[in-house]
């Protein structure tokens, strides 16, 4: 059954809540043109998000390059290790009461000198089309939707089978100088002594996907040292 939270949702097209030509598909896409709505696929949007690090590597996925007038648009997809070509259109979930998308959302309003892309909406559309409905995207692990965006292996790492925390930091060191799109997530643990409230304190959600931008060590007054991660929400 659908979420009784999401009754009230429309369907819209892009001309319908921007007016005709203040719009495009993609014109430089990066990272500030992603915002999550409703939808809790913070995982997908933060893969997409590392990816954006790097525009050129967004306009790969897409098969149709710009924005049309029967609204179609296919991108390519690697699922279950093969090369897919999802096609969707352009009806996307609008929230009456607050005037926007229900979910993805380009951050961008439309402004004298620049149009709203929409990309990230039609990525999202697309991966809801492969498992069958935006509800079934709802939570996934960091990073999961690397693959099937890029084609390349991925790999996951846990804590827990961490025993070099060295060697893994070196191996973040050397990903981030190759640009490698990583992601990380939070997840309060009890046998960890870590609850939401610490990762609050920390200024991080509990339970959240983020985009790894950056390591760095620092050498602090005290001659000791810090290893920082740059987090993107």
């Amino acid at each position: 059954a659908r979420h009784e939270k999401w009754r009230g949702y429309t369907w819209k097209r892009p001309q319908e809540v921007y007016g005709d030509g203040n719009f495009v598909l993609y014109d430089s896409p990066g990272a500030e043109d992603i915002k999550q709505g409703r939808c809790g696929d913070c995982y997908f949007l933060a893969s997409i998000s590392a990816l954006a690090e790097f525009p050129d590597r967004i306009p790969r996925i897409f098969l149709t390059n710009e924005v049309n007038d029967v609204g179609c648009y296919a991108v390519e997809l690697y699922i279950n290790g093969e090369k897919r070509t999802v096609v969707v259109d352009d009806y996307f979930p609008y929230e009456a009461e607050s005037g926007t998308w229900a979910f993805s959302q380009p951050s961008e309003t439309v402004t004298p000198d620049r149009d709203v892309e929409i990309w990230v909406l039609v990525l999202e559309k697309a991966w809801a089309k492969v498992f069958g409905s935006y509800q079934r995207i709802e939570g996934g692990s960091a990073g999961e939707a690397m693959y099937p965006m890029t084609g390349c292996p991925s790999h996951q790492f846990y804590h827990d089978d961490l025993n070099d925390i060295e060697g893994f930091w070196q191996r973040l060191v050397q990903c981030d100088k190759r640009n490698f799109p990583m992601c990380t997530c939070t997840f309060a643990a009890a046998d960890k002594d870590v609850n939401s409230s610490d990762l609050k304190m920390a200024g991080l959600q509990d339970a959240h996907a983020y985009t790894l931008i950056g390591v760095k060590k620092i050498v602090k007054d005290d001659t000791t040292e810090e290893r920082l991660l740059k987090v993107r929400n």
